[in-house]
């Protein structure tokens, strides 16, 4: 699409939600034009953070439809999440951080910039730092066999043996390439026995989940172990002799300026009190606040928006060769810090997920840390980043609406919202693509006509949830909310066997047709 029509869209959409959201300068960047980082006047920081707040946009817009808006406060109340927690980086520094709601339903207390949120993966970027100053420290090497460092565990299988399986090493773990078993942790209520951390490894009772071992990779899904993050954890104490959250605390937290984070799993008293508590996804509270982890570096830290920020710049100040004080530097060389933002594994770096290039290379991950639900997304090389961090299930939806709207507001050359044009397939394609879709048997999802719109809603919640797929192509569609696509895959015969997701250019994994409606 031209600049000038894409001007005349972002003009025409200013009308809807905001004149200062949708400067037409951003938005020619968004569609092609030269500048990719166009100069945004600000009239003051309150007017900028207000600019934030009320300029939420879905991820997708419909050419010719009109475009669904709100503000921050407005998605809380219409999704059920009780806090929400913002920092912004720019220009190489943190600009400002805000806290939304209160710590939980009843009783809570007002949220601030310093309202603990329980990270989930986000604690693997930061334990991927500390497995890294181990190989500072020459005790172990980045590509070197773990099994022959472990002493209080070692892996079941014999790894790089005679069948070929290569070694597990960290440079597999922090790049999820490992092929260990267990791709996520549930937690347990405080009512539960916790695991030790090799009742963990062993998978053994009270431990809920399998014993981690190596596994045969799972088709049309990318590869993701968080199960090789609970090995790290164990890694790292036979290795330093400390416990895992006491060595992170000294070699990454205390050096990163990261004050109000902590690996206190369970909370203490006194850190409780400065914590939001979690919320299922139909909007009750767990039972006792919030699950215990004892996979620490794998989702178990706790943390701020405003200390990730600090991390982010601690980073960002390392991979330019430079330091503040004596941040991150101290443990890590330039050439270590490097090996972070470089693509081990398609789109993935060390312990962080990466993408983009030149300036506009970046690095982020997502917390889906059940029932808290964040991002963090920066630049590697331009001192800009943003955190949002939520306190339940239903997060995804506010978080990245915040992000697409820091993006808008700062010029971002990513994140930004993107306009299709919606088709009009035969009513009997749409037809073949009605069914029940599953996901390994753990899942199922719904795809159903009304009228002429395609419904996509989880069986269990019936069409509460249900959001619209809308036809791009006649065998792709895209849900505007976050930007998913939705590829129709067909056998031989033309049938319709599965839906496969995809989100940033990235398959993600196929959900397969069991039935039919």
């Amino acid at each position: 699409m031209s600049s000038q029509r894409c001007l005349a869209r972002c003009v025409a959409s200013r009308a809807v939600f905001s004149a200062a959201v949708l400067s037409a300068a951003v938005f020619s960047a968004a569609c092609g034009g030269s500048d990719s980082r166009p100069a945004i006047e600000a009239t003051g920081l309150d007017q900028r953070i207000e600019r934030v707040e009320s300029g939420m946009v879905p991820a997708v817009l419909i050419r010719g439809e009109p475009v669904e808006s709100g503000n921050i406060q407005g998605l809380m109340a219409e999704h059920g999440i009780q806090a929400a927690s913002v920092a912004v980086i720019n220009e190489g520094r943190l600009e400002w951080a805000k806290g939304y709601g209160t710590t939980q339903t009843e009783g809570g207390d007002r949220v601030t910039s310093q309202t603990l949120f329980l990270a989930g993966q986000i604690s693997q970027g930061v334990a991927a730092l500390g497995a890294l100053g181990l190989v500072q420290n020459g005790l172990i090497g980045l590509d070197e066999d773990v099994n022959g460092k472990l002493t209080s565990w070692r892996l079941p299988s014999a790894v790089g043996d005679s069948s070929g399986e290569p070694p597990v090493t960290l440079r597999r773990i922090l790049s999820h390439t490992s092929n260990l078993s267990v791709p996520y942790v549930l937690g347990y209520l405080s009512s539960d026995d916790v695991p030790t951390l090799l009742q963990v490894l062993a998978g053994e009772p009270p431990a809920t989940n399998a014993p981690i071992e190596v596994v045969p990779p799972v088709p049309n899904r990318p590869p993701y172990s968080v199960g090789g993050f609970v090995v790290l954890q164990q890694l790292i104490e036979d290795l330093t002799g400390q416990p895992y959250a006491e060595y992170i605390h000294d070699t990454i937290l205390d050096r990163a300026g990261m004050e109000w984070s902590n690996h206190s799993q369970p909370l203490t008293e006194e850190i409780a009190a400065r914590a939001a508590s979690g919320y299922e996804p139909d909007g009750t509270m767990v039972p006792g606040r919030w699950r215990i982890y004892p996979e620490l570096a794998a989702a178990g830290m706790w943390t701020t928006p405003s200390d990730l920020a600090r991390l982010v710049l601690a980073m960002q100040y390392a991979l330019a060769g430079g330091s503040r004080r004596d941040e991150l530097t101290m443990t890590l060389s330039s050439e270590l810090m490097a090996e972070v933002v470089k693509q081990q594994a398609p789109g993935r770096g060390l312990g962080f997920e990466i993408g983009g290039q030149g300036e506009g290379q970046f690095f982020r991950l997502e917390g889906h840390g059940n029932n808290y639900l964040s991002e963090l997304f920066a630049y590697v090389s331009e001192g800009r980043g943003a955190v949002v961090m939520t306190n339940s299930s239903r997060g995804e939806i506010l978080k990245a609406h915040v992000l697409r709207s820091i993006a808008v507001e700062y010029g971002w050359p990513d994140l930004l919202p993107e306009e299709v044009d919606r088709i009009t397939p035969p009513s009997e394609s749409l037809q073949e693509i009605e069914g029940r879709y599953s996901l390994r048997t753990s899942t199922e999802w719904i795809v159903r006509l009304d009228g002429n719109r395609l419904l996509l809603e989880t069986a269990s919640a019936g069409g509460e949830t249900a959001v619209e797929l809308v036809p791009i192509t006649e065998d792709l569609f895209v849900q505007t909310a976050f930007g998913t696509r939705y590829r129709v895959e067909r056998g031989a015969d033309g049938l319709v066997t599965g839906l496969t997701l995809i989100l940033n250019g990235r398959d993600l994994f196929t959900i397969e047709k069991v039935d039919t409606l």
